[in-house]
């Protein structure tokens, strides 16, 4: 393994800490672009489950009984659902088309974000609105790992207090999670090597954890996303070429 490699691994474990501890996953879209520069699409996405697994326990530890259970309640079902749809295409769908729908959703999910961050969806708000936001969810999340925007677009209809929000993301992808985790064992896509992989990164998403908590404290999150979402619509730009390229 290169030292590019190990070092956009460990960059991207922090970034998942600081991603869910801090933005309620919102930066989730970034970490498998971003892996698929090093590694192929199938082992990126195993990798990040274990990782992600890591930041949620700390998540959760940091806002300890602030979540909205209600709204965990009626996310969760479709969430579920999503998961089971998502792990049978990740089997059947091929690497490339694989890559191209991560490179798609990213640019899709930044142009929305760099343009269009003020719009609010009141349809969204509503019962109907929370099963097809946790559709999209477990789908995009099983997928590539990236279910925080549909959650977002929800939680941003809600008008969520910034702690209840985090809070009630960093409960509903654990338990989220926690789904994948067994769906991906089934699959045997959870292999030794990958486990280990994470397990020796895993302590910097302690890092990640402590700088998330921090900024969401005292940093101006929506200039920091909008950072992110430039640099992750520049990498779905990667992809494409690449993909153009192979």
């Amino acid at each position: 393994m290169t030292l590019l490699t190990l070092t956009v691994i460990a960059l991207v474990v922090v970034l998942t800490g600081i991603s869910k501890s801090g933005f309620a996953g919102a930066l989730g879209v970034f970490a498998v672009p971003l892996l698929l520069l090093v590694m192929p699409a199938v082992d990126a996405i195993a990798l990040m489950l274990p990782i992600l697994i890591v930041a949620d326990v700390l998540s959760l530890k940091s806002y300890w009984r602030q979540w909205r259970g209600d709204l965990i309640t009626q996310l969760l079902p479709a969430v579920i659902v999503g998961v089971i749809v998502a792990q049978w295409l990740i089997t059947e769908i091929d690497g490339r088309w694989l890559s191209a729908a991560i490179a798609t959703f990213s640019a899709g999910f930044a142009i929305r974000s760099l343009f269009f961050a003020n719009a609010r969806y009141a349809l969204l708000a509503s019962h109907w609105g929370a099963k097809a936001m946790g559709l999209l969810s477990g789908l995009a999340s099983t997928l590539v790992h990236a279910g925080g925007p549909p959650l977002i677009m929800y939680f941003n209809a809600k008008a969520l207090p910034p702690r209840h929000y985090v809070a009630t993301a960093a409960a509903l992808f654990a338990l989220m999670n926690g789904v994948k985790l067994i769906a991906f064992s089934s699959q045997g896509l959870l292999t030794l090597d990958i486990l280990l992989l994470a397990l020796a990164f895993s302590p910097l998403a302690l890092v990640g954890n402590w700088l998330g908590v921090k900024i969401q404290q005292r940093f101006d999150a929506q200039r920091f996303v909008r950072v992110m979402n430039g640099l992750l619509l520049l990498l779905a730009a990667v992809l494409f070429i690449k993909l153009m390229l192979s």
